[in-house]
């Protein structure tokens, strides 16, 4: 597979400047057309920004309630499919090939089935068809199965869970998010394929305990970093999960819902006739789903800066900064990880804080507490971090996931099957203009879902619109924000 090492080498640039300098994308890299965007980028973002704004008062002419569109019941249509076994078996088939890959089989990133799956079918792969279409993760996942298969096996045997302490939250999710972002931004050695491997064995038995000893379906709600960034991204998604008649308790503790709107725990327990699937408009999850729990809110802040520092990392820009720091301490020239840690914080800090002071603004002018404000307004930023992620990454999946069936296939690198050649034609100005419409799409969703948390407590639609004025400038900096960083010239090699 030496034609996939030197193609993997030459073209990780490639997929660098599709994300991180678009104006000067993809096609000029792969067909040898300079293209180049005929306008500055200052001149998108200024469109771009204007368009979230006025999307403010135009949400207060079309929404009128918190109501929202649903489709009917289609899981009927669908359910002799088996979609959710099929995909078990396949993901935990490609687990346990690229677990022994990654022990036993070769370093390069693109020819090791371990890196492959890990860092682009499961993270990246999954996150964007959950994003776009619904969480299929629940039904796929091998360390969810694995859990409730302990799960049942303990509860033969009699043995009792310990129960989750609540101030708990979302916490741990968060802190696995920052290390699992750490490593995959900050830390190389975790792209390599025994590192990795090791890691994930670890993570594993990790996961495997906690569920053992609070229960699978609570930890998978609340730790289960891969699980509860699924369900995340799914409240942005147009198919939902509904049960018609519960029979018993949400085991997941989680669901005010009679119909348990968005519980893959409460759907897995309840009767096949039962399960209901239905359409619904995008983004209108993040308010008929349960509430995100303590600490929801700061996951989800971690997960859109964290891949907005993934973009601003690769550009001269972020070189320029890491250079200032460096020119002016000797320790930090010494330590440049430490460094790029310390700025990874700092941007997701820096996105904490403006939200904290705008639900401070936003809680005065309702007069309600400030943690009732974060907690109601954090799910509307869910659509933000939903797009930042498919636009930063759907043309690394494009590339990177054409390498899956040649690493899978060949696990020990022992030329079993013909060397992997990625197609890379996707033109440059498409990547720029799908880009932009996927940033400006989910801020002005974020905006109208706003809306619709406001009008829940506001008397009218003007006023609605005038209490949540703070958080849709809040919006449109971060789509300053991201067509900023997508604008930026990437670094040199």
């Amino acid at each position: 597979m030496q034609r996939a090492r030197r193609t993997g080498l030459a073209l990780a640039s490639l997929v660098a400047v599709s994300l991180a300098a678009p104006s000067a994308a993809s096609a000029h890299a792969v067909s040898g057309i300079d293209y180049r965007f005929p306008l500055p980028i200052w001149l998108f973002a200024l469109a771009a920004g204007v368009a979230v704004l006025a999307s403010a008062p135009a949400a207060m002419f079309a929404v009128r309630s918190e109501k929202t569109w649903t489709g009917r019941d289609f899981y009927g249509s669908i359910r002799r499919l088996r979609l959710g076994t099929i995909g078990l078996v396949i993901f935990t088939a490609a687990l346990l090939d690229a677990l022994f890959g990654g022990l036993f089989g070769p370093e390069d990133f693109f020819e090791n089935p371990v890196t492959i799956v890990v860092w682009v079918d499961f993270w990246v792969g999954l996150g964007i068809l959950t994003a776009l279409v619904g969480n299929a993760w629940d039904f796929v996942s091998p360390l969810s199965a694995a859990g409730r298969a302990l799960e049942r096996a303990l509860a033969t045997r009699g043995a009792s869970v310990v129960r989750y302490p609540e101030r708990l939250g979302l916490w741990p999710a968060t802190a696995l998010v920052l290390l699992w972002s750490w490593m995959e931004l900050v830390w190389d050695p975790a792209k390599k394929p025994l590192t990795l491997s090791v890691i994930m064995l670890a993570y594993i038995a990790l996961q495997l305990v906690a569920m053992a000893v609070f229960g699978t379906e609570v930890w998978l709600a609340r730790g289960e970093l891969f699980t509860v960034v699924a369900r995340t991204f799914a409240r942005f998604a147009p198919v939902e999960l509904y049960v018609r008649r519960p029979a018993g308790p949400c085991r997941a503790d989680r669901c005010i819902e009679e119909e348990r709107i968005g519980c893959p725990s409460c759907w897995l327990d309840a009767a096949p006739e039962e399960r209901a699937m239905r359409l619904r408009t995008y983004g209108s999850g993040v308010r008929r789903e349960p509430p995100l729990g303590v600490g929801g809110g700061t996951f989800v802040l971690a997960l859109l800066a964290t891949v907005v520092y993934d973009g601003f990392s690769q550009t001269q820009k972020y070189v320029d900064w890491e250079s200032w720091f460096i020119d002016r301490s000797n320790w930090l020239a010494l330590h440049v990880t430490t460094l790029d840690t310390m700025l990874m914080v700092a941007v997701v800090a820096a996105f904490s804080l403006a939200f904290l002071l705008v639900v401070t603004v936003v809680s005065r002018l309702e007069g309600r507490p400030v943690a009732d404000a974060a907690r109601r307004y954090a799910p509307t930023l869910i659509p933000i971090a939903a797009v930042y992620f498919v636009s930063h990454y759907f043309l690394y999946l494009i590339y990177a996931g054409q390498f899956t069936w040649a690493a899978v296939a060949d696990p020990l690198g022992r030329e079993w099957v013909p060397d992997a050649t990625p197609w890379t034609g996707v033109p440059g100005a498409l990547v720029w203009y799908v880009q932009v419409a996927l940033i400006v799409w989910g801020h002005v969703v974020a905006v109208f879902e706003a809306h619709r948390v406001s009008l829940g407590l506001q008397v009218s639609a003007r006023s609605a619109v005038l209490a949540q004025a703070p958080l849709i400038l809040l919006m449109v900096g971060y789509t300053f924000t991201g067509l900023w960083v997508l604008g930026q010239v990437l670094a040199a090699p």
